[in-house]
């Protein structure tokens, strides 16, 4: 998937992750989730943030996501966690970030959500839907 950040129009490509890392990702999502007592179905619908702060506080997450940033790129660069020393870098982190579960974690549960008849769109930016 190739994208520009919204915030430094920086050109990014998330390729996806081995399936051990990406496997590893959704695991470590699953965990957050499970020890912050999170309902899922509840969550979605009423308190995003919850979510959001029970994967960003894992530690074991954020390692888990850039293993699976190791082929992706920003700006041409691979993406390391030194790609964000310049404090302009950190406002495209949480972009990439959703970019990079959007790759590696949803092909695990997209048959299983469309067999549970639960409509789980993403938001697409143009480029998106160009290369999807």
């Amino acid at each position: 998937m190739e994208f520009t950040t919204a915030e430094n129009n920086v050109k990014v490509v998330i390729n996806p992750a081995s399936f051990a890392d990406a496997f590893r990702l959704k695991t470590e999502i699953q965990k957050a989730l499970l020890d912050n007592k999170i309902n899922i179905n509840e969550a979605m619908d009423e308190d995003l943030v919850s979510i959001i702060l029970a994967i960003d506080s894992s530690e074991k997450v954020t390692d888990a996501l850039f293993s699976c940033l190791v082929k992706s790129t920003y700006n041409g660069i691979k993406i390391t966690r030194d790609t964000f020393e310049p404090e302009e870098a950190r406002y495209d982190l949480y972009e990439i970030f959703f970019y990079c579960i959007k790759v590696n974690v949803y092909p695990f549960f997209k048959n299983l959500l469309s067999r549970l008849s639960i409509n789980f769109q993403t938001p697409l930016k143009e480029e998106d839907q160009k290369s999807e």
